[in-house]
């Protein structure tokens, strides 16, 4: 399966809120950023999206925090892309978890967790 997912410029949305995708299979998220600043896309662990953005709020404070892409060294973050550049894609190649449920989706570029999300449906 193959997912191309790109924000909505200007935005700080993705245009896709749902994915759905069945456990265990192999998946893979073209991310193209078609806007003019960096995003990337974390796939967490079911109901951490709190957690994992507050991580990547204090991720800005870090001197280190472009480095580390401003991904969190956290265990909720199970699989990641860098930032992307705007008009530049990623291919992130993962295999599905085999529990079922709602795994959230988010950029932790600073400031837009809260609205740039969504939900990767496991069935």
């Amino acid at each position: 399966q193959v997912i191309v997912l790109k924000p909505i410029q200007n935005a700080m949305k993705y245009d896709k809120t749902k994915l759905s995708v069945k456990a265990g299979t192999v998946v893979e998220i073209i991310f193209d950023n078609i806007d003019f600043m960096q995003h990337n896309v974390l796939i967490l662990t079911p109901g951490s999206m709190e957690k994992v953005g507050a991580a990547a709020d204090k991720l800005a404070q870090d001197p280190n925090g472009a480095a580390k892409q401003y991904i969190p060294e956290m265990p909720e973050v199970l699989f990641s892309t860098p930032l992307v550049n705007p008009e530049s894609k990623y291919s992130l190649k993962f295999r599905v978890p085999a529990q079922k449920g709602d795994y959230p989706y988010v950029c932790t570029f600073p400031g837009h967790w809260r609205l740039m999300n969504g939900v990767m449906e496991v069935r």
